[in-house]
């Protein structure tokens, strides 16, 4: 492998430590290796050869330098760097799998300090850092980062919605045959006093008579004021009426779900029996005086509020939820991984009590602090073969609900085909977490597209798939563009050959 030649300077960010895991890596070469100064200094004299061979008595790699009286003198690379490839990996979300699947490819080594410039791949929970305007073919280390600069145009839960219904107005499609009906609230646009009252007029009308409402005008007022602000909402929903939209999303309590739009894993997330407790809600979330039950303080002033699935397929009595994931690669294809899971609610459902989010939000970062949590499945989760087995007598699992979720998740990603990499960066992939749920006609909805899908190895399902999603990620992004050698150790997944792809190509965004 010939890399291109380096500076001096190019290399100041190569510390002793990254030298040793070098040679380590390879195999012992010297008995200095045990005295990391003395490593390095062999290392400068044995492998760093300078052009016309000029002294090396006053270049002594130390610490996080590497000095030397002529900073423009250009050095070759040692051949022990160059079959070697260096990632960053940000803390968090369990990045010690990612970390274990990076360690079977013999050539990638990890380095702690963020900002080295010979870093190949960076993965991080967020882009925050990322220096999109740098990733370019003709870069001397070319690098590759986890997040596309524009992810949020689908993992933000308005902007979903917003790129789906003008996909769909394009193509003619029905939105609302997949996706819950959705009003987008946004409290930072100026123009829009009428679709509040719009939404209020939608919410009186289609209201079951037990809970009919003859104060619109007045609630109008009142949240405009208590708000000081506005909403926006798309202007062909107001015209939807009850009658379009599937009998199961109404039961007798007439719930709503109030979402933020910038967060995921269940935060902020209510259910809503009334415009009272919406209004307390805004007004909490706005003013930054809604905090969480670890302490955090959730301000906002985007929302989605959706129609409540008020009549959802059960498991033994038990919501529950499905989480797929999605791959973007760097050609902008998109792939759908084989196998998800189901995520179970810890308690019985039932619509009388909307605050127990143990019963109605199915997340494992809500549901692992309920105290039933883990007693009837394995961290609640089930895998696919286990629904399919569940709901043979409703209907093919495989082939009715999977099949669904691929076609909805690709109309999802063509959505943004336009706009989630807008200034064609070349080197970007992502993986995505996509939820789905099911209601009691057996019929597929899309409720969110997540960045930053949750890696935590909650159970023994997960410990099996997660190893095995990102290894079979990585084959098809950071593979093609840094080849490497594996080790024998894989990641293996019962009634799939390790030599099999799990991750399978749907389309390309175009």
């Amino acid at each position: 492998m010939n890399l291109p030649q380096l500076k001096v300077k190019d290399l100041q960010q190569i510390d002793t430590a990254r030298f040793t895991r070098f040679i380590q890596n390879q195999m012992a070469v010297m008995p200095q290796l045990n005295n990391p100064k003395q490593l390095a200094i062999a290392l400068a004299s044995k492998y760093i050869k300078l052009k016309d061979q000029p002294k090396l008595t006053q270049s002594v790699i130390l610490g996080k330098e590497v000095r030397s009286s002529d900073q423009n003198k250009v050095v070759q690379l040692p051949t022990l760097l160059q079959n070697n490839y260096i990632y960053f990996l940000g803390t968090g979300n369990n990045h010690q799998v990612v970390q274990r699947v990076l360690s079977k490819r013999n050539e990638w080594i990890s380095t702690n300090n963020k900002n080295d410039s010979l870093i190949n791949f960076r993965w991080q929970q967020t882009q925050k850092g990322y220096q999109y305007d740098k990733l370019l073919p003709g870069n001397k280390v070319k690098q590759v980062v986890n997040h596309f600069e524009f992810h949020s145009e689908i993992s933000q839960k308005s902007n979903l919605f917003r790129n789906l219904s003008q996909y769909c107005e394009e193509n003619q499609l029905d939105i609302l045959s997949f996706v819950p009906l959705t009003f987008v609230l946004d409290f930072t646009n100026e123009k829009a006093d009428v679709y509040l009252l719009q939404f209020l007029q939608y919410y009186e009308n289609n209201a079951p008579q037990s809970i009919k409402l003859h104060d619109t005008q007045n609630k109008f007022y009142i949240i405009r004021r208590q708000l000081n602000t506005y909403m926006q909402l798309t202007d062909k929903i107001i015209q939807i009426t009850k009658s379009k939209i599937p009998s199961t999303f109404y039961g007798h309590e007439y719930l709503w779900i109030l979402k933020p739009t910038q967060y995921n894993r269940g935060r902020g997330i209510h259910v809503i029996k009334d415009l009272d407790q919406m209004t307390h809600l805004l007004d909490q979330y706005i003013s930054g005086k809604q905090q969480m039950k670890d302490g955090q303080i959730i301000k906002s002033k985007q929302f989605v509020i959706q129609k409540y699935l008020e009549k959802p397929l059960l498991i033994n009595n038990r919501k529950f939820d499905i989480r797929v994931w999605g791959l973007l690669n760097q050609e902008l294809e998109f792939f759908f991984f084989e196998q998800g899971y189901i995520r179970m609610a810890s308690e019985e459902y039932t619509t009388k009590n909307v605050l127990n989010q143990y019963v109605h939000l199915t997340n494992n970062a809500i549901q692992k602090y309920s105290p039933n949590y883990g007693k009837l499945e394995d961290g609640n989760q089930l895998s696919f073969d286990q629904a399919a087995i569940y709901f043979k007598n409703k209907g093919d699992f495989y082939k009715q609900i999977v099949e669904n979720i691929k076609q909805i998740s690709l109309k999802a990603f063509q959505s943004v085909r336009k706009k989630i990499n807008v200034l064609g960066r070349r080197f970007c992939f992502e993986i995505f977490g996509l939820d789905f749920m099911i209601d009691d006609d057996f019929k597929v909805w899309l409720i969110e597209i997540n960045s930053n899908p949750c890696l935590e190895e909650s159970s023994q399902l997960l410990q099996r798939l997660i190893p095995r999603m990102l290894d079979d990620a990585f084959s098809l992004t950071l593979d093609q563009l840094f080849p490497v050698t594996k080790k024998q150790i894989v990641f293996s997944v019962p009634n799939y050959s390790d030599n099999h792809n799990m991750w399978q190509k749907l389309g390309k965004l175009q």
